[in-house]
């Protein structure tokens, strides 16, 4: 089947991003999702949330991005930053375990 121009007007895309809590994990994401938001046009839009805990999204919520990119947050529900490599194991469970609900509830009214 073949597009029309009428039909390439309206192809949207929404992606949803959602970065392992660490160091090392989150900005190289981010970047990745910099770069595919730049593929956005105005016959393919393209919307990317990202979802982050609380604690990230105070580290990057002061640095530029494109406008097709939106941060969603979920609370706190995982070791903080600093305190994570007292009990790494401890941290690995929460985030199998305790992100989870928080994340659905995100996902619920999409």
């Amino acid at each position: 089947m073949e597009l029309t121009d009428v039909d390439e007007a309206l192809l949207s895309c929404q992606i949803l991003a959602i970065p392992y809590p660490g160091r090392g994990h989150i900005n190289p994401l981010m970047n990745q999702c910099k770069l595919i938001a730049a593929t956005s046009t105005p016959n393919h839009l393209l919307q990317i949330s990202f979802i982050v805990i609380e604690e990230w999204f105070s580290f990057l919520k002061s640095d530029p991005k494109p406008d097709n990119i939106q941060f969603l947050t979920i609370s706190n529900v995982i070791p903080s930053e600093k305190e994570r490599s007292k009990d790494f194991e401890g941290f690995v469970k929460a985030v199998f375990t305790k992100m989870e609900a928080p994340v659905d509830s995100i996902l619920d009214p999409m």
